[in-house]
């Protein structure tokens, strides 16, 4: 596994941050994998002590855990550890509906509709990793239809553990179609303005998601 150099940045630590949480979910930093700082000081081409700040800041975002006698490894997640998430991610994501009915704004609304307008193409096409991807963006707006940046800030950490978590989980093609189904749904809430409405749908999809997310964990 090798690291792009830091070059240039004014705050070396938030970059150094920012290239290993991107290593860490998409795979290049394993979970499990210790995260030594004089080697990915090396491979960054920065000193060690912005290195060191931002593995804490990883460690506090949860995408890696410090060990006694190990050092820091980057997150592993299991079953259990996934159910937490995805509870915590339920609560803060319908109360960001519930708020964000009344609150989003016309372009707020017209982002998800765009997004969801791409993500149609990917259902049609079977494209798995594009789907996750909208997914991922999809629910990042839900959390931040409330405008509230305390509950933004706090969703988008529950979300990358969550795509930390689950990213080797495949999904079957009638999976996509009704993800994308219900974003729909929700969408179509959000634009009449109707809070529980919304929120009632989105609980409805973090339930089946939990369904089958137990079924592919137990299996892996």
């Amino acid at each position: 596994m090798e690291l792009n150099l830091i070059q240039n940045q004014t705050r070396v630590v938030d970059t150094v941050r920012g290239a290993l949480r991107d290593a860490i979910l998409e795979g290049r930093l394993a979970p499990g994998q210790k995260l030594s700082v004089p080697e990915l000081s090396r491979q960054l081409g920065v000193s060690r002590s912005p290195v060191r700040e931002a593995i804490l800041q990883l460690v506090a975002e949860g995408l890696a855990v410090e060990l006694p006698r190990r050092g820091v490894l980057v997150a592993e997640f299991g079953l259990q550890d996934v159910a937490h998430i995805f509870e915590v991610r339920e609560a803060l994501e319908v109360a960001s509906v519930r708020l964000g009915a009344g609150r989003a704004t016309r372009d707020d609304l017209e982002a998800l509709r765009k997004l969801l307008e791409e993500q149609a193409l990917q259902v049609k096409r079977n494209d798995l990793e594009g789907y996750q991807q909208t997914d991922l963006h999809f629910h990042k707006l839900l959390g931040s239809l409330s405008h509230n940046p305390v509950m933004e800030r706090h969703i988008g950490l529950l979300k990358d553990q969550s795509r930390l978590a689950l990213e080797n989980s495949a999904r079957s093609i009638a999976q996509l179609e009704r993800g994308h189904a219900e974003h729909v749904e929700i969408l179509a809430a959000l634009k009449a303005r109707d809070g529980e409405r919304a929120a009632e749908v989105l609980l409805r999809h973090f339930e089946r998601i939990r369904a089958s997310l137990g079924d592919w964990l137990s299996g892996r």
